[in-house]
């Protein structure tokens, strides 16, 4: 049996950190099967860094958004846990 992971990737509008976190992604030795990015409410310019990113990573990322109403980080993380595909789920924030 081949085991996936997942790597979760909490967000909130912070652009270059999400960018920095998703180039480390990029480069390491073993790729995560998917990138799941649990977004809590982010503007435009962080879907649009994600669809550059679709571009050039060769792992699929799932954006997984819900509306701004205050921090509600647990709420979309559980969002993007029921929709993660791997058999393990990693997970950090974008802001590491």
């Amino acid at each position: 049996m081949d085991t996936k992971v997942s790597l979760l990737i909490s967000t909130y509008n912070w652009e270059d950190a999400l960018r920095l976190c998703l180039l480390s992604a990029s480069i390491q030795t073993v790729s995560p099967d998917e990138i799941v990015i649990a977004d809590d409410g982010s503007r435009e310019d962080t879907r649009k860094l994600i669809d550059d990113f679709r571009v050039v990573l060769k792992v699929p990322i799932v954006h997984i958004w819900q509306e701004d109403k205050g921090f509600r980080k647990t709420s979309i993380l559980n969002k993007a846990i029921a929709q993660a595909k791997g058999d393990y789920i990693i997970q950090i924030d974008g802001d590491v």
